[in-house]
């Protein structure tokens, strides 16, 4: 869980570890705790795919991102490769070209989905059970299985039926299927999903 994924894509090492350059080991980080130990990582484009610190995003030939093994990485127009920065994709020749000479094209790798930082769980309701919960802003409401719903209202009234619910401060008519205040406006009621 959480591992650190190597230049290549085809290896990782466990969190608090770094690969090796030659990427046949790993390497304990220093130190314990602390953001440094998580690898810096480059967010894509998309918002939700990533690459390692020293990659660069590519667009891949099945439109979602890939990881080009170098910084600041040129991406071929095969959405296969990538070349050094500052030099020039040559597909025809399956090499990059610069002033300095030419080297083999590089290939991408799969970008891997965004870990978005904790805290991902949301806060939730735990119901009077104790097993059951409802998402923050929700009700717990008892259905006739004596189980519980979640009302989509916050503070909510829980009918009598166990299948419906009325927002706080109304009252549950169930004969005419509303929720009633006593400024003597009606709404319909809400169903517990």
């Amino acid at each position: 869980t959480q591992g650190v994924p190597c230049a290549g894509g085809h290896r990782c090492c466990p969190r608090g570890s770094h690969c090796s350059a030659d990427g046949e080991s790993c390497i304990a980080s220093p130190g314990t705790g602390g953001s440094h130990l998580a690898p810096r990582a480059i967010p894509c484009p998309d918002g939700q795919s990533e690459c390692p610190d020293n990659a660069t995003c590519c667009v891949t030939a099945s439109g979602s991102w890939g990881c080009c093994p170098m910084p600041q990485a040129s991406c071929c127009a095969d959405k296969v490769h990538c070349c050094p920065h500052a030099t020039v994709c040559d597909l025809a020749h399956g090499r990059c070209l610069s002033p300095a000479g030419d080297v083999p094209l590089g290939t991408a790798f799969p970008a891997w989905k965004r870990q978005l930082p904790a805290p991902v769980t949301l806060r939730q309701v735990l119901c009077p059970d104790g097993r059951s919960a409802c998402p923050d802003g929700a009700t717990c409401c008892q259905l006739p299985s004596a189980q519980y719903g979640c009302c989509p209202l916050q503070n909510a009234v829980c009918c009598g039926d166990g299948r419906h619910c009325c927002p706080q401060g109304t009252a549950c008519d169930l004969e005419r299927s509303t929720c009633t205040s006593s400024g003597g406006w009606a709404q319909p009621l809400a169903s517990l999903p």
